[in-house]
Formats: structure tokens, sequence, C-alpha cells
């Protein structure tokens, strides 16, 4: 996945090393599959601070795709710590020795990794093929608190929109009138065939 999202930096190879037996060992923790899984997402979704808007919108994704991974992760396999995963406690005397020796690892974990792996590539497709979203027109009036309730919600939601003000625009209040019943009412918010009439109580 390192090489798959074009990081090349080698530091961040190293920064999931410590993800074995849990984390160094202490198995009560996640699978490292699964913690470095984690890691991967939130590297996929990295994005410059400066634009907060699509940090906020990013920040969510990564969230919801490690929800996905975790879960799906959980019901193919049980659990997700390496205890209930393996079956074996490493703080006892030569159970990790016997655990490499025997060769569990490979009947194990490695299908952790696997499947973690094969887990981010599906959620990296999905997030290649979900349409871009639609835009919203937003017909408003000046002074409205309601009007700019709707934008701000908008606007920190990542959706994007077209403002039409009402204010010496008579084929903008026409719409209005007409989108809604007559009342008037602003804002008037509409995405594809899908009209709402007011905001927060407007």
């Amino acid at each position: 996945m390192w090489e798959s999202y074009g990081l090349e930096n080698e530091d961040i190879l190293w920064t999931c090393i410590a993800f074995n037996g849990g984390i160094a060992g202490q198995q009560a923790a996640p699978c490292g599959a699964v913690s470095a899984a984690t890691v991967c997402l939130g590297l996929q979704h990295r994005w410059p601070l400066a634009d907060k808007q699509r940090v906020k919108q990013e920040r969510q994704n990564a969230r919801e795709d490690a929800l996905e991974l975790v879960a799906s992760f959980q019901e193919k396999f049980g659990a997700i710590t390496c205890r209930d995963l393996i079956g074996m406690d490493f703080s006892k005397p030569d159970v990790y020795r016997r655990f490499l020796e025997a060769g569990i690892w490979k009947d194990k974990c490695l299908k952790y990794v696997q499947f973690v792996v094969e887990k981010l590539y599906e959620l990296d497709e999905k997030r290649r093929v979900v349409p871009a979203p639609q835009k919203v027109v937003i017909y408003t009036t000046p002074g409205c608190r309601y009007c700019e309730a709707a934008k701000k919600d908008l606007e920190e939601r990542g959706v994007f929109y077209e403002e039409i003000s009402t204010e010496g625009n008579a084929r903008a209040l026409e719409d209005v009138m007409r989108l809604s019943g007559g009342s008037g009412i602003v804002p008037v918010l509409i995405s594809g065939n899908n009209v709402k009439v007011g905001f927060g109580g407007g």
C-alpha cells in the first residue's frame, strides 16, 4: 500500500514497525494488520490543512473507511485483538518462540494482512467510483439568517452550491414564489429533482 499510494518516503514504513503481536507483543491491542491499515487510511486521505473544508471531509472519509475496515475484519475473523485471533498468550515463557517456529504466523497472520490489503484496495476503488456531489442551487434574500445558516451548513458538509439572490432579481423572486407554493419562504434549496423550502425554522 505504501507503494500504491505513492508515498515514497521510507520513514513512513517505520511508523507501523511495532505493530506486531498487537503492539510490541501486547496482545490486548488490535491486530497489527488492522492498526497499520488504519494508518494507511489516514495517509490516503491526507490533505493540506489550509483547505479546512476539504480537510473536514477527508477526516470524515477516513473515519468511515476505518469503521468499515474494522467491522468487516471482525465479521470475517470473529475478533480484532491479537490474543483473541491467535489464541496464544505471548506473555508466557516460550509461547512466542513456539508461535514462530511452528509457522502459526503463516497460517493466521498472513491471512489477516492479505485481508486488510484487499480491503484497502476495495475502499480505495469505492471512493474513486463515487460520483461527484451534485451542486445545490440555493435561493436567498439579503439579511435572511436562515439563508446564512443554510449556506454555512452546506459549506461545513463540503457541498458545492450556487447562490441566487432575489434582491433586484424579478426572475429569481418568481422562481421562489413558484417553488415555495406561493409562500415566498427562503431559502429554497434545489438538488437535482429535490426541492427544500426553508431551513432551521425559516
